[in-house]
């Protein structure tokens, strides 16, 4: 699992209904000894979720056995480490879709035989990534033992899907930015949150602190103020936009307008410019798209 800046400092927002349901379920199962999947794209909390569980079972470092098969390490002694265990023991699970294929089977058929022990002293934490679902739901070694505990599976959303919590997301990233960086930022202008709300964050709340964080970097006073920041920090990556059969020019033409006029600010005559348009026609678009809140 990756590591955070200022673990101790953050805390758990769940402010919309189905994300507290989320967590609500996520913490009732904390109190039994049932497997707990976790899934969701990058940088949605997935390594945060497991640690708030692990605080909640008082669980320590040295009780817990990390297989984070994106790096090496020397399974079959960290399988005979949670066999000899006399103690509670937490298994960790990351990145299982790099693991050899004869590891996997090892850690089915142990499993198998450790699920249906009536005094288990195992917790077992498996880390999955959206990227790894396609290999999963085929007919493999690795989706054998997904199949077997999927069941216990937990979807974190994006932060798309979570927009109503950016102000309390803002807030938090705010204010382990300034104890790290040693500022005193108190506000930041409304236009942000427009520029958040409409704009591509593929690595999710990651991506969004640290955002948050340079924000306060390119900041000196007490309030972060738009017109303050570099242009290029606003370019919007017109890569991110999938292009694949199936989808019309209208929906392209729109992220091309967005981030163009995320680009400009909402300069609504240098997007123009650029988009190579008059201001008229682009007014029409942006009617059209329901994109006024940009410019």
């Amino acid at each position: 699992m990756s590591s955070k800046r200022n673990k101790s400092n953050t805390e758990w927002i769940c402010g919309g209904s189905d994300i507290q349901k989320i967590r609500n379920q996520w913490i009732e199962t904390t109190n039994s000894n049932l497997p707990m999947l976790i899934i969701g794209e990058r940088g949605v909390g997935k390594s945060f979720w497991i640690r708030k569980s692990l605080e909640q079972r008082n669980i320590t470092e040295n009780s817990i056995v990390s297989l984070d098969f994106q790096y090496p390490f020397s399974f079959a002694d960290s399988l005979e480490k949670i066999k000899s265990s006399k103690q509670i023991i937490t298994i960790c699970i990351d990145r299982i879709t790099k693991a050899k294929p004869e590891d996997v089977l090892q850690l089915q058929q142990w499993w198998k035989s450790e699920k249906y022990e009536e005094k288990s002293k195992v917790f077992l934490y498996w880390e999955i990534h959206s990227d790894e679902l396609e290999i999963l739901n085929q007919k493999n070694v690795y989706s054998d033992f997904y199949d077997q505990l999927k069941s216990f599976r937990f979807e974190i959303p994006n932060l798309k899907k979570r927009l109503s919590e950016l102000p309390q997301f803002v807030s938090q990233f705010l204010e382990e930015a300034n104890i790290e960086l040693n500022k005193k930022i108190t506000g930041i202008e409304e236009e942000f949150f427009i520029f958040f709300k409409n704009k591509t964050f593929t690595s999710n709340l990651s991506e969004l602190k640290d955002m948050i964080f340079a924000l306060v970097g390119f900041s000196s006073g007490k309030q972060i103020h738009w017109k303050q920041i570099p242009s290029h920090f606003f370019e919007n990556q017109l890569s991110e936009l999938e292009v694949k059969p199936g989808i019309s020019l209208e929906v392209y033409e729109k992220e091309i307008i967005k981030a163009n006029l995320i680009y400009t600010k909402g300069n609504r005559e240098k997007a123009a410019k650029l988009l190579g348009i008059s201001e008229r026609n682009l007014y029409r678009k942006l009617h059209e798209y329901q994109l006024e809140d940009l410019s």
